[in-house]
This record gives structure tokens, sequence and C-alpha cells, in this order.
């Protein structure tokens, strides 16, 4: 079974939210008990101490740990967010060439990124059409030679003018 990277990336940031959690939490017990030494007084007294300081270290520590999870959580979205409109924005800055200059070789996106299917179809579009467009030149170009010959063959001039119509039927689909 093959588990795609973003989820991968999910899996490992929330296993070291958790793990920065427990680490955090064990300190901030640390430090609330280090002074527990030998003798009774000294016990009850870190005792005190901390049942008396739990509560705001704790809220510190967890407004912090939900800081961390919270930035945490924003850096993969963006970075999601990139993979997905990265390959969005070359698509259609692609789509503003092809309108602009006519059939060129498209940029393409990163191997890493989303949409690679929708990429591979927009590749093979793009390919249909330069060859629709090569066929349409090839034929306009026969009829014009055929037009302009002295000799002009008339079942010759016919096929190219259909070879044209076939070639602008694909147009229109």
């Amino acid at each position: 079974m093959h588990v795609p990277l973003d989820v991968m990336l999910v899996a490992k940031i929330g296993l070291s939210v958790a793990i920065a959690a427990g680490a955090g939490l064990a300190l901030v017990l640390a430090l609330l008990g280090a002074d527990s030494g030998a003798g009774y007084g000294r016990v009850i007294g870190a005792y005190g101490f901390a049942r008396q300081n739990l509560n705001p270290a704790m809220l510190v520590f967890g407004l912090g740990m939900t800081g961390f999870a919270g930035i945490a959580a924003w850096l993969f979205s963006l970075y999601a967010s990139f993979r997905i409109a990265g390959p969005l924005y070359r698509i259609s800055r692609n789509l503003e060439l092809q309108i602009e200059r006519g059939p060129i070789a498209p940029r393409p996106i990163r191997k890493t990124d989303r949409l690679q299917r929708e990429w591979k179809a927009f590749e093979d579009s793009v390919a249909t059409l330069s060859l629709h467009y090569a066929e349409m030149r090839q034929a306009l170009n026969q009829v014009d030679n055929l037009v302009h010959a002295d000799a002009a063959d008339a079942a010759a001039l016919r096929q190219a003018v259909k070879r044209l119509k076939n070639a602008e039927q694909h147009v229109r689909l």
C-alpha cells in the first residue's frame, strides 16, 4: 500500500508535536518537583509549591504547545497549497502562452507537485493540438499550391479541400 507523501508529512508533524508535548509535560513536572529533598518538611514544602504553581505552568505550557501546533499546521498547509497552486498557476500560464503564441512546448511542473495526472492530460492536449495545427497548415499549403498552379488538378484540389474540411471538423468537436 502506497502512502502519499502529504499523509506521511502530517504523521511526522503530529508525532513531533506529541513528542514535544510529552517532553514539555515531563519537564514542567520535573521542575515543579525538583526541590523534594529528604525530610518530611521539604517534601510537604515541595508538594505545596507544585500544587500552587502547577496550574499556571500547565496553562503556559498548553498555550505554547497550541501555538506550536498551530504554526506547524499553518506551515504544512502552506507547503501543501503550493503543491496545488503551483501547478494550477503553471497550467494557466501555459494556456496564456498557447493563446498568445500558438502551439508551443509547455513549461513543466515539478515532479513533487500534485495534479500530475491533470498535467499529463494537459500535455497530451497540447501535443494533439500541435498535430492538428500541423495538419491544418499542410492542408492549407496543399490547397494554396493547387490553386496557384497553372494546371490545377480538380481531383487533387477536391482531395485537399476535403482534408481541410476534416481538419476543420476536429476544431468544432
